[in-house]
């Protein structure tokens, strides 16, 4: 992966992210601390369309080895093997809800894998802007010179796990320090906290029980443990906050509340300098 992927480029590229423009002050440095002890406390997520048990047994396993196996499921390109993306597991981040990548998710510790030196992050799929290209070029080589832009944008954004941390903690604080509603940081996509590629498996040991995205009583109380412990609304709550009926957003206002109390306390911190 590293003749594609370059290791130290990766690790210059938050510079290439807007939210490193901006200098906290030391008040301000306290608050991104605050916000980003809550966010690692959010889980990540890994959903499939293979059987639970499998991942129960074998943990999350890389498509590089998965040769073989009719009973996996993958979604992994030509384009995805050529940038040597199939040595890696996937997950999203905060990302507790239907997704359209498999029928179970399994909520993941987020803290070792983000912080992970064999973590990289990208602020989306690959698919998004190399859809046209990913099943039909097992070689970069043979990208045209559109391909090829695309594909260097991409890679300018790839970041580790540390440093995307760091983003999505400066990217919330800024935008709730603006916002005119600041109860609850609002996501609006299951890949607004990233795509997380981390390199070889992910052991048995670090999933929680699969959650069948059928069970909406567990998936919406999951929603709401997000809300009121970590700040945070996926986009079907942010969905009912901006378009859902008066009933359905009273439903979500104790929880909201303690959102708030939450966000009160760290911007009232940054709020000091």
């Amino acid at each position: 992966m590293e003749s594609v992927i370059d290791p130290e480029k990766v690790l210059s590229n938050k510079y290439n992210y807007p939210e490193f423009n901006w200098n906290p002050d030391i008040h301000e440095q306290k608050a991104l601390a605050r916000v980003r002890e809550m966010f690692l406390n959010i889980e990540l997520s890994h959903a499939t369309a293979s059987d639970p048990k499998l991942l129960q047994t074998e943990g999350i396993i890389p498509p590089s080895d998965l040769t073989d196996r009719q009973d996996w499921r993958s979604q992994t390109g030509k384009l995805d093997e050529s940038l040597g993306l199939d040595h890696c597991t996937f997950l999203h981040w905060g990302a507790l809800h239907p997704t359209g990548n498999g029928r179970y998710i399994f909520p993941v510790e987020a803290r070792d894998i983000l912080l992970s030196l064999e973590t990289i992050v990208t602020p989306y799929d690959i698919h998004s802007t190399m859809c046209t290209y990913m099943m039909n070029t097992d070689d970069i080589r043979a990208l045209d010179e559109e391909g090829q832009r695309r594909l260097n944008e991409y890679l300018e954004t790839i970041v580790p796990g540390k440093d995307w941390v760091d983003i999505i903690a400066r990217r919330a604080l800024r935008r709730m320090q603006c916002a005119d509603d600041k109860s609850v940081f609002k996501v609006r996509s299951h890949s607004d906290l990233g795509e997380i590629k981390h390199l070889g498996a992910i052991s048995p040991a670090s999933l929680h029980e699969p959650i069948d995205i059928h069970d909406q009583q567990t998936m919406y109380s999951k929603w709401l443990s997000l809300l009121e412990n970590n700040g945070l609304a996926v986009s079907y709550i942010t969905n009912t906050l901006e378009f859902g009926s008066a009933d359905d957003k009273a439903e979500l206002q104790t929880s909201l509340d303690k959102s708030r109390k939450l966000w009160r306390k760290i911007l009232d911190i940054a709020q000091k300098s």
